[in-house]
């Protein structure tokens, strides 16, 4: 069981020259996801070195979660690794930022009806997401 207090969720942003609109990434992810959960934005390097010792594939992608969570925890608990090149538009890094964290939460694109719950779902959050930014 997860315990009463758990760690904010959280971003980092691991690039030479991160665009501005990632200034408020934080702020986004406070107001949208839960769960002591990092994201990390880096470069598509950092992102190949992890699919290939994780995935064994040789090629950079994405996103990337891992899941730290313990059998019977309530919050999603992990980190999430986005490709830094996706940046900008804001919309994408929240899709893909999304869709990690729903992996976090159990969310998997197994079958073809998962994929749909899941892409509507991050539909959904990304809106969300750009109406937080307006009131930022």
């Amino acid at each position: 069981m997860a315990s009463e207090i758990a760690s904010p969720p959280s971003v980092s942003i691991i690039l030479d020259n991160p665009s501005p609109e990632l200034d408020f990434l934080d702020q986004i992810v406070q107001c949208t996801v839960y769960g002591p959960v990092e994201f990390v934005i880096c470069d598509p390097g950092v992102m190949r070195f992890l699919n290939c010792n994780w995935r064994k594939i040789n090629k950079p992608t994405d996103v990337l979660t891992f899941d730290l969570s313990s059998p019977g925890e309530d919050l999603p608990q992990g980190v999430v690794y986005i490709d830094g090149r996706l940046a900008p538009p804001l919309e994408e890094v929240l899709e893909r930022l999304y869709h990690g964290w729903l992996h976090l939460k159990g969310f998997t694109h197994n079958t073809e009806e998962d994929t749909r719950e899941m892409n509507r779902i991050t539909v959904e959050l990304v809106k969300k997401g750009m109406k937080a930014v307006k009131r930022i």
